[in-house]
């Protein structure tokens, strides 16, 4: 047994209670299949119970003789109504004709048996199962029902006799303690199903809440951050006061020419590749993204401009040397690169813009080539304006 076996056996136990409790019916998903899952299971239960008590009481000529078989037999069809609604996909007219048919029977069975028999602590129960049989869009039937069934016991406890008519001292005291026995260990159950849910919940909750996370800061065509985390990782090394960095930013050269001869799908193609291949290159505490179109960008922390113009060198060779498939055809594509050095003086985005610089000084070049802008020219902007090709 390994060192967290016991626990996750544990675990399992509510996941197995929750799925036993929520099975699916009427074709019903999501919150409201989960409710008519409920609902289903304790119809289901009920039949069978109450079909037992029912064949029970026949044993005895006196209370066949009343009114308890008609009674039951009045709940096992109407359960079994609840039944039908649920497979059409009625949840909320099953929860709603099951509480009720529960309710009526659980006080009537008090005034026949009498209070002492405790048939009517299964109304307790209803505490749990209102928010577990209406969701969250019928929370006003989870109150009306808490409230009737709270009333209703109530009624049965102090307005019905000890032993009722059809009760005897020595049968109450066995109902009694078999009731309440039944009553706590469904109320624990319940605990824990209700706790399971909440917890799935949670967990369902923290879960959008980190892809939600996730699709604002990436670029869904090639999996890098987009400019908002980049943004705040060039605020966070522009902030750190005599802390050396680089920003390095990446253009794919003739990128327009191939959109317009392949189409936006190869285009799309060869940036999707692009950036995989980048994502390969970078350290791990480097921030890598795509800046806007074609262009890409390396934010290096720690780094000199020589060691940052080494790894894009070595980035730009990677993407010349390895054609990329189109389709069927394949594409030789290079970029042009411009490297830029900066401290942690509160002006990343004069950083940014000298690496800009460098890049146009690599297409001046003749594109496929790194260029550098350092720290010492951070006041000259050659060039303040230029078309991207």
């Amino acid at each position: 047994m390994g060192p967290g076996e016991p626990e996750e056996r544990v675990s399992r136990v509510p996941a197995a209670l929750s799925t036993f409790f929520e099975r699916r019916a009427g074709g019903l998903t999501g919150p409201a299949g989960s409710a008519a899952g409920t609902v289903n299971t304790f119809a289901v239960v009920s039949v069978v119970t109450t079909l037992l008590f029912t064949l029970t009481y026949l044993t005895d000529p006196e209370v066949a003789a009343g009114p308890l078989p008609w009674l039951n037999g009045a709940s096992i069809l109407a359960f079994l109504a609840v039944l039908a609604l649920v497979h059409r996909g009625r949840q909320l007219a099953a929860a709603v004709l099951y509480l009720a048919v529960a309710t009526t029977g659980m006080v009537y069975m008090a005034a026949l048996m009498g209070w002492a028999s405790g048939h009517h602590f299964y109304l307790i129960t209803a505490s749990q199962l209102v928010f577990l049989m209406f969701t969250e869009d019928q929370r006003g039937w989870r109150w009306f029902f808490a409230a009737v069934t709270g009333t209703a016991f109530l009624y049965a406890q102090l307005a019905t006799e000890g032993v009722g008519p059809y009760g005897s001292e020595e049968d109450v005291a066995g109902m009694f303690a078999t009731n309440a026995v039944g009553t706590a260990t469904l109320m624990f159950l319940l605990s824990v199903v209700a706790q399971h849910r909440a917890r799935a919940a949670k967990a369902e909750a923290e879960r959008l809440a980190a892809r939600a996370e996730y699709l604002a800061n990436t670029d869904p065509l090639t999996g890098l951050a987009n400019r908002r985390p980049i943004a705040a990782r060039l605020e966070e090394l522009g902030g750190a006061e005599g802390r050396a960095y680089c920003v390095a930013i990446a253009d794919l050269d003739r990128f327009k020419e191939l959109n317009d001869v392949h189409g936006h799908a190869c285009g799309d193609r060869v940036l999707a590749d692009l950036g995989e291949r980048l994502r390969g290159q970078v350290r791990v505490t480097d921030a890598l993204g795509r800046w806007g179109g074609e262009e890409f960008i390396v934010v290096l922390g720690d780094s000199t401009l020589a060691d940052a113009a080494v790894m894009m060198e070595r980035m730009r060779r990677i993407v010349r040397e390895r054609p990329i498939t189109c389709g069927d055809h394949e594409h030789r594509v290079t970029v042009s690169v411009g490297v830029a050095d900066g401290t942690g003086d509160g002006a990343s985005h004069r950083v940014v813009k000298r690496a800009d610089d460098a890049l146009y000084d690599a297409k001046q070049a003749g594109r496929d080539c790194v260029r550098m802008r350092p720290l010492s020219e951070a006041g000259s902007s050659r060039n303040p304006t230029r078309p991207r090709r």
